[in-house]
């Protein structure tokens, strides 16, 4: 099997859920949270009109608006946005794609586990491209253990000096929105073996390429 080109879907196995698909779970799952973190103001705020000595809503407030910031931090995650290419750490984006994955409808229970072997390099790519094909992939290793009643696999992330790989284990074909999202990244999908692979350059590799264009 070529392992430098996307494995097109065969007729025996389904592909990974497309970005609309996906994206909607979210945004309702991330709504329902919002919901939730707004009823719990709405009862601090009657406490506090009430003047319940049991319970300090000042004390309270805090924690809310910090959860109402990370939520609104999440929801910014979800549109698409044109962004220039910039350095990342790639462990932080797939912080947050995990993160924003936990709100989706019926896998949110589904525990993910990231493994790292070895420390992963600094990558160059645009952030919303990014995250939304790191997304897709955590989708993928928590469908994929969903289905095997095993729980979330783990997404194991492989890096050395010119590569950082993303590693899922799936039966499930690349869907061609994460094939595009991954392109849109700077990086490609593969797939060897049972494994489901993004890997991209790292930012080391890229200005390495750049100094040889200009030499």
């Amino acid at each position: 099997m070529n392992a430098d080109a996307p494995t097109p879907p065969s007729s025996g196995s389904a592909s990974a859920d497309d970005w609309p698909t996906l994206s909607n779970d979210l945004l309702q799952g991330l709504v329902h949270a919002l919901n939730n973190r707004l009823s719990a103001l709405g009862a601090l705020m009657e406490l506090a009109r009430l003047r319940d000595e049991t319970v300090d809503p000042l004390a309270e407030l805090p924690t809310e608006v910090a959860q109402l910031q990370e939520l609104t931090g999440l929801f910014a995650l979800l549109p698409e946005r044109r962004t220039e290419a910039e350095a990342l750490e790639l462990s932080a984006a797939l912080a947050d794609a995990v993160r924003l994955h936990e709100h989706h409808l019926r896998l949110r229970a589904g525990r993910c586990e990231v493994r790292y072997e070895g420390t992963p390099p600094a990558v160059r790519a645009p952030r919303s491209a990014l995250v939304r094909t790191l997304v897709m992939l955590v989708h993928a290793a928590k469908r994929s253990g969903d289905a095997s009643e095993r729980g979330g696999l783990p997404i194991i992330v492989r890096s050395d000096e010119s590569t950082v790989s993303v590693c899922v284990s799936t039966a499930a074909n690349a869907s061609h929105d994460l094939v595009a999202a991954g392109e849109r990244a700077g990086g490609e999908v593969i797939r060897e073996g049972d494994l489901m692979i993004f890997r991209l350059p790292t930012l080391a590799e890229l200005r390495r390429r750049e100094r040889s264009a200009r030499g």
